[in-house]
Formats: C-alpha cells, sequence, structure tokens
C-alpha cells in the first residue's frame, strides 16, 4: 500500500499539538545526573567507615550505562508536532515523517470524548480520558490505520484515538462538523 501523503485542500486550518515532553525532560536528566557520576564517581562520598567500599571502575561502568539508557530515552522520546486537518476528503494526520489520511468514507460517525474521572465508590468503573471516537464501516479500520491507532485494537465499531487534553478534540470535533456536520454526533 502506497504512503499516503500531506496534501490538505490548501486553506484547510491545521490543528496542532506537540507530543509529551516529560519522557524527554526525563532521559536529560538522567543522563545529565548519571553521566556526571560516572565521570567522577567519588565525589561527594562520605568519610564514614560504614561507607560501602566498591571500586571507581565498576561504579563508573554502572553509572554510564544509566547515562546511556538516558541518552537513548531521550532520543527516542523526542517531542514532535502533531498536525490534523480536515477537508472534504477526510480527516489528515501528521507526525513527524509519518501521516495517514482516514477517509469519510470509512466511518459512519465521529464524536469527541471529554475526559471524565473515576466515579468514587465503584472500584470496577474506568477513567475515561479525552478522545476522538470512530464509528467504523469494516472491522479492518485500524490495521489500515495502524501508524494512527498504536493501542491494541478494540473490538467492536468504536475506535479512540487518544489525545493529549479537551481542548484538542474540541477543535477537531468542530472542524469535522465545519466540513461533515452529518457525521458528528
Amino acid at each position: 500500500m502506497p504512503e499516503q501523503t500531506w496534501s490538505p485542500t490548501p486553506g484547510t486550518p491545521v490543528i496542532e499539538y506537540r507530543s509529551s515532553r516529560w519522557l524527554f525532560i526525563g532521559g536529560l536528566a538522567l543522563l545529565v545526573f548519571f553521566g556526571l557520576a560516572a565521570l567522577f564517581p567519588d565525589v561527594g562520598s562520605p568519610s564514614s567507615s560504614r561507607r560501602i567500599k566498591m571500586p571507581e571502575e565498576p561504579a563508573a561502568f554502572i553509572f554510564g550505562a544509566l547515562a546511556v539508557g538516558g541518552l537513548l530515552t531521550a532520543i527516542g522520546s523526542v517531542p514532535h508536532k502533531i498536525r490534523f486537518a480536515a477537508d472534504e476528503r477526510g480527516l489528515w494526520w501528521r507526525a513527524g515523517r509519518k501521516s495517514d489520511l482516514i477517509g469519510w468514507d470509512e466511518v459512519r460517525a465521529v464524536r469527541g470524548q471529554e475526559p471524565r474521572p473515576r466515579p468514587q465508590g465503584d472500584p470496577n468503573a474506568k477513567v475515561i480520558l479525552s478522545a476522538l471516537v470512530f464509528t467504523t464501516k469494516d472491522p479492518y479500520f485500524e490495521s489500515r490505520h495502524a501508524k494512527l491507532f498504536t493501542r491494541p485494537s478494540t473490538p467492536g465499531p468504536e475506535v479512540e484515538l487518544r489525545l493529549p487534553n479537551s481542548t484538542i478534540v474540541r477543535q477537531l470535533t468542530q472542524e469535522i462538523a465545519r466540513v461533515r456536520p452529518d457525521l458528528v454526533a
């Protein structure tokens, strides 16, 4: 199947946000902290006799390995912009080099789902996260759009596209309603 390219109709409003930065910041913090500990393993060691006596080379190796782990975490989670655009053909999505088009002929309805906390007193209830929910026409929808739907598939005709906050869900729902009001439930 050929790759979709990002080519919504010119002048189409684009809704964009950045992916989470917390994992990236955590990886950088690990790199700096354990990198300094690997370079200077004897700095700050107490002069107490209760100190564990460990040679500097193994300590430097362990801290160096943890610093490399932090570097790999930071590289693997570099924040990037995620863009959505809704036009006559469908909902366009782009994140870095990945892009996809969800055609309007693939879905029966689209609705925005606002986040809600778990009801108190019901331990079996789930927290509802903000998402754009698609009611699909066929069971292969998620596999066709595997770049976008990275979570395990859900049984049934509804597919959730989780988004970071309710503002983005509202904006996307409004844009879809502007283009295809018959699909918004």
